[in-house]
């Protein structure tokens, strides 16, 4: 491997070595001023919330693809935190829908604020054109790495240090079986 193309590899480590970048992808995943709000599952319920209205639990499991008990824990989570509230059918008691309160939608629309400011402030040192260049190399990155990499199921199907031309690191843990990063 030359240097050339070692350099990439060497910036997008410093990258994530910097701490202003890890905060940043940290907090992009939460909420900046409502901590019960934080949690990641939660967040994914008030957005869809937020851009599909009102749904019922079961809904909400096959959107999210959870499983019907994790979704009623969270939505008595944010029942709880005045985040969301239940409606009964007028057509079918025995159907609820779930919905944002103000409290809600106002808790999604000061995250999405945060997370644009967070972005703007990330890449203002990049031009419209080298933002848009930076996301079009990171989505065909994305997409090679996943054409690459295996299917594999959880931490089972990770092999650690090899000889045969695996990606090893003693810092990394390892790689999936059969993902090779040389070709």
């Amino acid at each position: 491997m030359t240097n050339d193309i070692k350099e990439p590899m060497n910036q997008f480590g410093k990258l994530f070595q910097q701490k202003a970048f890890v905060f940043a992808a940290i907090k992009s995943t939460q909420s900046e001023n409502d901590v019960r709000g934080n949690e990641r599952g939660q967040q994914r319920v008030l957005r869809l919330l937020f851009d599909k209205d009102s749904l019922t639990n079961s809904q909400i499991v096959e959107e999210l693809d959870i499983r019907p008990s994790s979704a009623s824990v969270l939505v008595g989570k944010l029942e709880d935190n005045g985040l969301v509230k239940k409606t009964e059918s007028p057509d079918d008691k025995r159907v609820t829908f779930i919905s944002l309160t103000e409290q809600g939608r106002q808790a999604i629309t000061k995250a999405r604020q945060f997370n644009d400011d967070l972005s703007d402030s990330m890449f203002d040192a990049l031009s419209d054109e080298e933002q848009k260049q930076l996301t079009e190399i990171l989505t065909k990155l994305n997409a090679d790495l996943e054409k690459k990499s295996p299917k594999w199921d959880g931490p089972r199907g990770w092999k650690g240090n090899s000889a045969d031309g695996r990606f090893n690191s003693p810092n990394f843990g390892g790689v999936p079986n059969g993902f090779n990063f040389r070709k």
